[in-house]
């Protein structure tokens, strides 16, 4: 199982990589993601994957000890219940609930329920044509800076006919499985735990209870730039690390994948690859020494030039995606944002203890065991000086790092910035489970398995039993997107207008143009605030337009108005008095009570 199952996680995470990055320069070059290009890149991206993990091969050093250790039974166990949530939850990601008025489109997750119809939105858009480098579809003032990397996957096979559900459900199963096992190769059962299982030290029903909340449930179901840039920062570190560092010598091949894989990771995820990069080259420096500094750069720019000149694209994404570091703006500093505001001391040490405590305190128990066992050990091993000082030196960069992205948030949102604290989080608890598989190595023993069990139950239970209750009951805990009837009569009305059409309409997240791929002048401010777009004169302008006051003219040309959406969310929103518009335009289509009209004055 080891070789095939690592081998199948390469895989996957190079051919995403790979499939994505062709992709998006066929469709810069030709002007837009057609079949073709989708087939093309898919097929290319087959090819290379294969020669990239052939490349790799089994060089595994940074997992240490046992190249060839087999997997234990807590690590099955634990593969087997994520995966097992994993279908749950991607197979009820959108499917058709009834309900009293017919169906509707739900999902299960309600924390889903705005950020679905968003990546919804954005995959059927890219799938519709839009010129490269698509407009934004919830911005039509701007070309999407968003990391859409993991949209523009799923638009591969969206264009190619796989439902829309089918390729999710796929792509979120086989990236759960691909994570699963390199945190085993990266940290063994503990670093598995660590993301998948963790929940706070508050079992309760559901995730409301638990401010943390399940890494699982709240970052991995409903962040989808983390269904890969987990797999791709944690090949990087895993292959990167004792190579950089001299400890195996990678194949130039190996490294020109790993450097192309550096290159396209802020189209999937821009925060992982500064927090990702970051730590690389932290915790390369620590193995190296500062002493050694000349060298490590000497490593670095000269001997690996596929990794330097990676930097390259990578900084003009980060460019792109920051609108020339204009939005650099956003991070900020903000002492203990995870907190509730106006907590006192006693507040928050309850809280930082409800949320971390049983894992932290489970780890430090075993980290103490391990370094006892370890000077124990001290005078048979002439390395043992040299092996704690690294130990000491990777658990502060961690620790320090983890310190320092609780004082400074990276992105407007609180909960954006989880995921920054993830990568810590993850790779402490990964450091700390390839010292207890090197210990349980050199000194076999069943205590070091009844260890593990009882360590990962304390820390990481209540994160299973809120796992194990987010999937009870679904048709009662389902939440409606959208109805059959109102999606049935936004494709009657849309099929008259052209996929590149510029919607003025209601700025809902779960709009029905949102369904079909749509571009709206102003979509959901909620998304357009935590990505850091500056909308509030646009706001003015779409109300002008849709209450048709003085100027609405001129502000729909500002907004490139092509098209006036008028359905039930707009007269919730405005009401049903006649608008001017409505006799000034012409009425292009109509569906009961969803109705178009056309601007031509942008034309």
């Amino acid at each position: 199982m080891k070789g095939r199952s690592l081998s199948f996680a390469l895989f996957f995470t190079a051919h995403a990589v790979s499939a994505t990055a062709f992709a998006f320069v066929f469709s810069w070059i030709t002007g837009g993601l057609t079949p073709l290009i989708a087939l093309s890149s898919l097929a290319l991206s087959l090819i290379r994957a294969r020669r990239f993990v052939r490349a790799l091969g089994n060089t595994l050093e940074w997992r240490a000890p046992e190249v060839l250790r087999s997997w234990s039974l807590i690590e099955i166990a634990i593969v087997v219940f994520t995966l097992f949530a994993s279908w749950k939850h991607f197979a009820w990601l959108m499917p058709f609930m009834p309900n009293q008025g017919g169906s509707s489109i739900a999902t299960l997750s309600a924390t889903n329920y705005g950020d679905l119809p968003l990546h919804i939105n954005f995959i059927r858009a890219i799938a519709n044509g839009l010129e490269f480098i698509p407009v934004n579809p919830i911005f039509a003032l701007e070309p999407l800076r968003y990391p859409f990397g993991p949209d523009l996957y799923n638009a591969l096979w969206e264009i190619l006919g796989v439902t829309t559900s089918a390729h999710l459900f796929l792509a979120g199963v086989a990236a759960t499985f691909a994570t699963l096992v390199l945190l085993r190769e990266i940290g063994g059962a503990w670093a598995m735990a660590a993301f998948f299982l963790a929940g706070g030290s508050a079992a309760a029903e559901g995730v409301g209870a638990v401010d943390w909340k399940s890494l699982f449930l709240a970052v991995w179901i409903t962040q989808r730039g983390m269904l890969f840039a987990l797999p791709m920062g944690l090949t990087l570190l895993l292959f990167l690390r004792p190579h950089l560092t001299d400890r195996v010598r990678l194949s130039r091949r190996a490294v020109g994948g790993l450097g192309r894989m550096w290159a396209i990771f802020p189209l999937f995820h821009a925060h992982s690859f500064v927090v990702v990069s970051l730590l690389l080259f932290c915790l390369c420096w620590c193995d190296f020494g500062i002493s050694r500094t000349r060298e490590f750069v000497r490593r670095f720019f000269q001997e690996n030039r596929a990794l330097a000149w990676a930097l390259l694209p990578a900084t003009y994404l980060i460019y792109h995606t920051s609108a020339g570091f204009g939005k650099a703006s956003v991070v900020h500093f903000r002492a203990w944002w995870l907190v509730p505001a106006g907590a006192d001391f006693k507040t928050t040490v309850v809280w930082f203890w409800t949320n971390f405590g049983l894992p932290l305190a489970a780890g430090l128990a075993l980290a103490f065991i391990c370094a006892t066992v370890k000077r124990s050990q001290a005078l048979n091993r002439v390395e043992a000086h040299e092996q704690s000082r690294a130990d000491r030196a990777e658990v502060i960069v961690l620790v320090g790092f983890f310190i320092t992205f609780l004082f400074v948030m990276l992105a407007p949102w609180e909960w954006d910035n989880i995921k920054v604290l993830v990568w810590p989080w993850i790779l402490l608890f990964a450091a700390l489970g390839r010292r207890l598989i090197q210990i349980s190595n050199l000194r076999p023993s069943m205590l070091w398995t009844l260890l593990t069990w009882i360590g990962i139950g304390t820390a990481f239970g209540p994160g299973v039993v809120v796992i194990a209750n987010s999937w009870q009951k679904p048709f009662e805990r389902s939440l409606s997107i959208w109805t059959i009837e109102q999606t049935a009569l936004g494709e009657a009305v849309l099929m008259r207008v052209s996929k590149k059409a510029i919607f003025a309409a209601a700025t809902t997240p779960n709009h029905v143009l949102t369904y079909f791929g749509r571009v709206r002048a102003l979509g959901y401010p909620g998304h357009l605030w935590s990505h850091a777009i500056d909308y509030l004169e646009a706001e003015q302008d779409l109300e002008r337009v849709m209450d048709g006051t003085e100027g609405w003219v001129e502000a729909a040309k500002r907004l490139k108005v092509t098209h006036i959406y008028w359905g039930p969310e707009e007269r919730i929103r405005w009401g049903t008095e006649p608008r001017p518009w409505q006799t000034r335009l012409p009425l292009i289509a109509k569906a009961g009570d969803h109705e178009i009209y056309e601007f031509k004055e942008t034309r």
